[in-house]
């Protein structure tokens, strides 16, 4: 009877022991997997959000300001052609070219091609899919426009586009998620600013 029970004990030890490896070896691996997850994820996020800035600044070099609408910025991009200024000839290395110019070693053609064939020949996935976030739950960006002052008291129009970090992290951890946006100022990842004119830089430059 004694020595059943002794052996019953040693399996109990036994579960316990490797109960308690896999708990410790899954404690550290489970961190380290999450944050390979979030840099892959944030990354695509990030090049969808440069895909909307450079679509933005197509659309107010030929319409003069930005679009918070979606629709009609990937209609713009669908249907619209961009100029395209190319020089023509030999810059010596003693000019600028606006100085090569004037003395007629080159000239200026302007050209127009397709936006979505020269700006965005890149992209791999449906140009339509580019309002949404490319990872975790499918949510569509929130973007906006407004006009800001800048210090020098020139009114500035700037344009916002984000999408929250819980968003793009879906079907992750969730307190791996909230530990990561409790060490983190912005809970997004956003490129442009409201309230600021900053060049449309992205919160993760």
């Amino acid at each position: 009877m004694n020595k059943t029970v002794g052996i019953i004990i040693k399996i109990a030890l036994l579960g316990a022991i490797v109960a308690l490896a896999y708990l410790i070896v899954n404690g550290i691996n489970k961190p380290i997997e999450f944050e390979e997850q979030r840099v892959s994820r944030f990354n695509k996020t990030v090049n969808r959000l440069k895909d909307i800035r450079t679509a933005q600044l197509a659309y107010r070099e030929v319409t003069g300001f930005y679009t918070p609408d979606f629709d009609s910025l990937i209609n713009f991009v669908k249907k619209e052609d961009i100029r395209v200024v190319r020089a023509i000839g030999f810059v010596p290395d003693s000019l600028t070219e606006a100085e090569a110019l004037k003395l007629g070693l080159v000239s200026r053609d302007t050209f127009y091609v397709p936006i979505i064939d020269s700006l965005f020949k890149h992209i791999r996935y449906p140009i339509d899919s580019m309002a949404f976030s490319p990872t975790g739950k499918r949510t569509k960006f929130l973007m906006d426009t407004a006009s800001v002052m800048t210090g020098s008291g020139v009114e500035v129009k700037v344009f916002q586009c984000y999408v929250l970090n819980k968003d793009i992290l879906a079907g992750l951890d969730k307190q791996l998620i909230i530990n990561y946006n409790a060490l983190k100022n912005d809970s997004c990842l956003r490129v442009g600013n409201l309230v600021e004119a900053n060049n449309n830089a992205g919160n993760w430059e």
